[in-house]
């Protein structure tokens, strides 16, 4: 592990290293502020929602009827959570990883870590949500008063751009893994 530390005699590095430290300080608060306000804007959305907007964002056609009952939406709302929970656990690690840089930990494995769970955490959502949504359109047509069931499957560019951006954050995770092992071998020659 390499902790980065100022340097008396360079002061545009010890500038540069604070900066880091702050950002990543406000970077964690922000990680952590963001999951709470995303569990708080699923339950807010699934309880007050209108039934017709509900259906129209899952697909589902047909009459609308006045309203959903507490049980399709508390149900809707626990299969939100599911990808919305990787999400969570995604920005948890990115806050882990934001909480090491604002130690001066760049370069250390937990950093590492972080950024490929956060990675990996990013991906699961994405591929969940498309699924998530399938099961929401079967929930709520059974409450379409023709009576029929609708499986909708949307996969849309936000799923495949946000699995674009996992992957280049597990490559960068990848270099990192191998740029901290070097700097581990060559801090061991001094």
């Amino acid at each position: 592990m390499i902790i980065l530390a100022a340097d008396n005699n360079d002061p545009v590095r010890t500038r540069r290293l604070r900066r880091i430290g702050s950002l990543s300080r406000v970077m964690a608060i922000l990680c952590l502020v963001t999951a709470l306000l995303l569990v708080a804007a699923m339950a807010y959305y699934w309880l007050t929602t209108p039934a017709g907007a509900l259906l129209a964002m899952t697909g589902v056609t047909g009459a609308a009827p006045p309203d959903i009952g507490w049980d399709l939406r508390l149900g809707g709302l626990a299969i939100s959570m599911i990808p919305l929970s990787a999400l969570i656990f995604g920005l948890m690690q990115a806050r882990r990883c934001f909480t090491e840089f604002a130690g001066g930990r760049i370069f250390s494995m937990q950093t590492v870590g972080g950024l490929k769970a956060f990675s990996i955490a990013i991906s699961v959502s994405a591929l969940l949500k498309p699924l998530a949504g399938a099961a929401l359109s079967l929930l709520l047509s059974s409450a379409v008063v023709t009576g029929a069931r609708t499986l909708a499957l949307t996969v849309g560019s936000d799923t495949l751009l946000t699995l674009l951006f996992a992957g280049m954050v597990a490559v960068i995770a990848w270099v990192m893994t191998d740029a901290v092992a070097l700097a581990d071998e060559n801090a061991q020659f001094v």
